[in-house]
């Protein structure tokens, strides 16, 4: 059931509940009220079988006239008074107000003639009044709850008129359409609530196209490491394996002749270890095998050192207290640090870097900080970036950039230590 409807059946329950009651307090105090009018008729009654007494020719006029409240009637022996009728009043309502079995109101008189002048409490205009009254309320709390009902539909149509569109918009961001926005609203709420839907349609707009660029950004440096590692097979060790082949070849050709074989055999030692330091410079590339006999903190240290010495960047190294981490953390804080040493390579224009580490209560900040050119205020995230946050998120540790154009970058993360 619709929302309106609810509403509508509620107030018209209201309504309804609120007529009863008004009628019942109404009914009721109705028989109180034509009880006490009907006494004060008798008053005037008496007043007037008091003159018929004295003056029995002021009968006639009398009769002749329509009191309120009171019916003159003259009998003959043995004659009993018509019942009163009330024909603008429902008998239904009628029977409610003043029951067929209350008791008759009347005074009597004898005549001289010898028949009774008979004066009755007549209810019947009071009843009327009261019939009037009822209808009345009835019409009136009949046409409140209509207007209600009406001015609730219709601001219940205005006001959910937003809602409804505001739901349109969310099937067309569950359907991938991120260009949804919604109207200004005079409504202040709903215009908020439209601000606010506006603003996160923008950013998963912004997010789909950063995900589209940083996607064809991946594509192209997964291109770029199997170029990077089909050049290193092929053009360094794919020589030395081909130096290998021949001097092998050579020694099985002249294996008599000894002065050749000492000549050739010291050759294929060579080859053989500079093919053994570029496998192990690709594996590197691939993986920190380093972590497994150092430890992170030598391995932080030799990453230093050779980030240094590879990139003429001053690089200093400062740890206090390196906590014992797990072996995928150890990896990850790795190569968050060597990606963040990486991206000062090639983007900062920096001639220093310091790495602080430093372990207060159970959390490890690590602080990386160069005195290069900051970031600027509208540069988007690179892959970079984006795998040193998603790095510190699989950490559950919060990662922070602090930059300013011209003023170097400050990169703060915080890792809890989980302790045992």
């Amino acid at each position: 059931m619709k929302a309106v409807v609810r509403l509508n059946l509620l107030v018209a329950s209201a309504f309804m509940l609120a007529l009863l009651i008004s009628l019942f307090g109404l009914m009721r105090q109705a028989k109180t009220d034509i009880l006490r009018e009907l006494q004060a008729g008798m008053a005037v009654a008496d007043q007037l079988l008091e003159q018929v007494a004295q003056d029995p020719e002021r009968l006639e006029p009398l009769l002749a006239i329509e009191w309120r409240h009171m019916h003159l009637a003259v009998l003959s022996a043995g004659q009993s008074p018509v019942p009163l009728e009330m024909d603008e009043v429902p008998e239904w309502f009628a029977s409610w107000i003043w029951p067929q079995d209350m008791p008759s109101i009347e005074r009597r008189r004898p005549l001289a003639d010898g028949r009774t002048l008979v004066v009755m409490a007549d209810p019947a205009d009071e009843m009327e009044e009261v019939w009037e009254s009822a209808l009345q309320v009835f019409a009136l709390f009949m046409g409140g709850a209509a207007l209600s009902i009406l001015a609730i539909s219709w601001g219940l149509s205005q006001g959910m008129r937003p809602f409804g569109q505001v739901l349109r918009a969310l099937d067309q961001i569950q359907q991938g359409h991120f260009t949804a926005r919604l109207k200004s609203y005079s409504v202040p709420e709903a215009n908020r609530l439209a601000s606010h839907f506006n603003r996160m349609a923008e950013a998963l707009e912004q997010e789909q196209a950063d995900n589209r660029r940083l996607t064809r950004e991946l594509m192209v440096l997964q291109e770029k490491e199997r170029s990077y590692l089909a050049r290193e097979l092929h053009d360094d060790l794919g020589q030395y394996l081909t130096g290998i082949r021949a001097q092998a070849y050579l020694i099985s050709q002249v294996s008599g002749d000894a002065e050749k074989v000492s000549k050739s055999a010291p050759l294929i030692v060579r080859d053989c270890e500079a093919m053994q330091q570029g496998f192990r410079r690709l594996i590197r590339s691939l993986h920190p095998v380093i972590l497994e006999p150092l430890g992170l903190e030598d391995s932080l240290r030799s990453l230093a050192e050779q980030w240094q010495r590879s990139s003429g960047v001053d690089c200093r190294l400062g740890i206090s207290g390196m906590p014992l981490l797990s072996d995928e953390t150890s990896t990850h804080l790795y190569r968050l640090l060597q990606e963040a040493l990486n991206n000062v390579a090639r983007h900062a224009q920096a001639s220093l870097v310091e790495i602080g580490m430093q372990v207060r209560g159970d959390t490890l900040n690590v602080r990386v900080e160069d005195n290069g050119q900051g970031l600027s205020a509208d540069v988007r995230p690179g892959i970079g970036l984006r795998s040193m946050h998603e790095r510190a998120r699989y950490m559950n540790a919060d990662l922070h950039l602090l930059s300013a154009a011209g003023g170097g970058l400050r990169i703060e993360l915080s890792l809890p230590l989980v302790m045992d």
